[in-house]
């Protein structure tokens, strides 16, 4: 499951950009223009504001769950909700948490501690 989710990280990334990148060698590098469609009309309004809303659940979930789980590196999914977008962001930490669970469980429990023998 963890590969299934690295797929869906890069499909996550590389899609997107493939449309970005049309804009670009169209328009260029215009962020005015950017902003302008995203909110032209109702539906790209929609799927704009869909879009802000997701991001904000994911890094919220991406930092609480990560710290639960007390992994290294949230930064990377963090870093990838933000500049690519949830389709890479959320499926990059989801293959991270997978790696990670699978790890602790094959570290198994944590041994039980000696307690310090009476009278010495």
């Amino acid at each position: 499951m963890a590969f299934f989710y690295l797929g869906l990280a890069f499909l996550g990334a590389v899609a997107p950009y493939s449309f970005l990148g049309q804009f670009f060698v169209s328009s260029g590098f215009n962020l005015t223009e950017i902003r302008t469609q995203m909110w032209a009309s109702p539906v790209s309004g929609y799927f704009s504001l869909n879009a802000l809303i997701s991001l904000l659940v994911t890094v919220i979930f991406i930092w609480n769950e990560g710290r639960r789980q007390k992994m290294a590196g949230l930064w990377l999914p963090l870093f990838a909700s933000i500049l690519v977008g949830v389709s890479c962001g959320l499926p990059l930490f989801l293959y991270l948490r997978r790696v990670f669970l699978d790890r602790k469980e094959l570290e198994g429990p944590a041994p039980e501690p000696v307690p310090p023998k009476p009278g010495k």
